[in-house]
This record gives C-alpha cells, structure tokens and sequence, in this order.
C-alpha cells in the first residue's frame, strides 16, 4: 500500500488527550507520537523493482505508477529474458515484474531461471494472456503473482506489497477459473503439475502453441527444447487427449481453455 496510507493505519494515539486537565497541550505525548509514527514509517521495507515488458509504453506506465509509492523503486527495466536475467544478478531487486510473452523466451522460463538463480526473488506477473497454459504454467514456475494488464495502478502496488508480504496475489478475473480448475490437477512424481488430462507443464505448454498456429520448430524455439522433444512429447499428448493430429489437438486445447 502507498506509505501515504501506511501513515494513516500507523497513527499512534497518545494516552492523554490535548488540552486535558490544565488545558494546556501535552507536547511530551505529542512528541513521543511523532517519533513512533517516523520510526513506523522508516521501517517500511522498500521493494525494489526490475521491469520486463517487450512494450516500451507498459514500461513508462509502469515507472509512473511505481514512483508514486515512496517504498518501491523500479531499480532496472529491460525488454528481453535474456537482459532480466543480466540485470538479476547485478542488481538484485526483490521483485521482478514480467510479462507472459517476451522476445526471446516467455516469462515462465524467465521465472524457472530465477528462480534457480535467484530464489529470493518475487516474480510478478503482469500481462495480458489469461489463457489456462499460461497461468498453470506460471503458478508451476514459481510466480508469486499473476494480474492482468487491466488492473489498476492502486491495485498493482497492493499486489507488489501483499507479494513482498509472502500473500500469492491473483487477478479476480481468472480466480475462479483457477480454483475450479485446481479441482482437477494434481502432482506427478516430480512435483510437477499435471492437468486434467494428465498433461505436464511441458505438454500443456506445447499444447497451447499448437492451438496458436506454431510448427514443431517454431515450438522448439520457443520454449528452448529440441525439435525432437517437440514431437515425442505430441505423440504422448495427442494419446493422452485421443487426439489424432493436430487439427483436433487445437480444437481440444481451445473448448478445454488452454487459449482464449
């Protein structure tokens, strides 16, 4: 929350109340309650923010909304993987907002590499892709958080606090859709997520850039795997959804919503 809130929930009352007794103002009680609201206030952990958007106007709007709270910095902003990974282990920010899709590897694997490299890192996502590939994949991946593009500038830095505080923050918009569809997934033996149909992470991933039109070798690149991979792992996706080519490998991933 904005520190100018923060003031507000943080007000310390004093025991006697001004102009009591003598009339006069007790400013010992009113000094002892300004120094416990200063020494509240500079205890505000300060969240520093490294940005990931391939959209160069997502990353003004995000600095504009950034420095109107006190306690967070954007500390980095860059538009690839590859420069937030750069920018992660020079600068070490403690939360990294990132979108889904950017140009050189999506934002799940972005949180995977984080993650192994930078554990106490929070990873933020922020983005416009509410398919069910994306956000299972993300929540596989690590995310502390994942909200769409159309949330509002107050809401986005209660998501960036409450994701400091250890809180998992989700846009209400895909909440529900989440929860029933936990009801299906359940763990392999890796601790990986499986969905309904007993597709992994992977599958589902691959899954979905079926549905969008992507060859084997777009795929591949994509998800940086082998074309080989690509292909095995269609064979056990499209047996595991009685699918017999892509044509109705796309049609099942779009009823079933793994695109929107």
């Amino acid at each position: 929350m904005p520190m100018g809130s923060a003031s507000q929930g943080f007000r310390v009352m004093s025991g006697q109340k001004a102009g009591e007794g003598n009339g006069a103002v007790d400013r010992s009680a009113m000094s002892d309650q300004g120094i416990a609201e200063s020494h509240l206030l500079t205890e505000a952990v300060e969240v520093n923010v490294l940005a990931a958007d391939a959209h160069p106007v997502t990353l003004l709007g995000l600095q504009y909304v950034l420095q109107s709270d006190p306690a967070v910095k954007l500390v980095g902003a860059c538009s690839t993987g590859k420069e937030a990974l750069e920018l992660c282990a020079s600068m070490r920010p403690s939360l990294l907002i990132t979108d889904v899709t950017l140009p050189d590897m999506s934002g799940i694997e972005l949180c995977r590499a984080v993650k192994r490299s930078a554990p106490d890192v929070d990873v933020l996502i922020l983005t416009a892709c509410d398919d069910n590939a994306s956000i299972f994949g993300a929540v596989g991946a690590g995310v502390s958080g994942y909200v769409l593009k159309d949330i509002t500038p107050e809401n986005l830095l209660r998501a960036i606090h409450a994701v400091r505080r250890g809180q998992t923050m989700v846009h209400p918009g895909i909440a529900r859709r989440m929860l029933d569809r936990l009801t299906h997934i359940t763990k392999d033996g890796n601790g990986g997520l499986l969905f309904g149909e007993k597709l992994t992470e992977r599958e589902a991933e691959i899954l979905t850039e079926v549905a969008r039109g992507l060859s084997n070798k777009e795929i591949a690149h994509k998800l940086f795997i082998s074309e080989s991979t690509v292909k095995s792992r269609l064979r056990s996706i499209f047996n595991k959804i009685n699918a017999r080519d892509r044509a109705q490998a796309a049609a099942f991933a779009i009823r079933r919503g793994y695109v929107r």
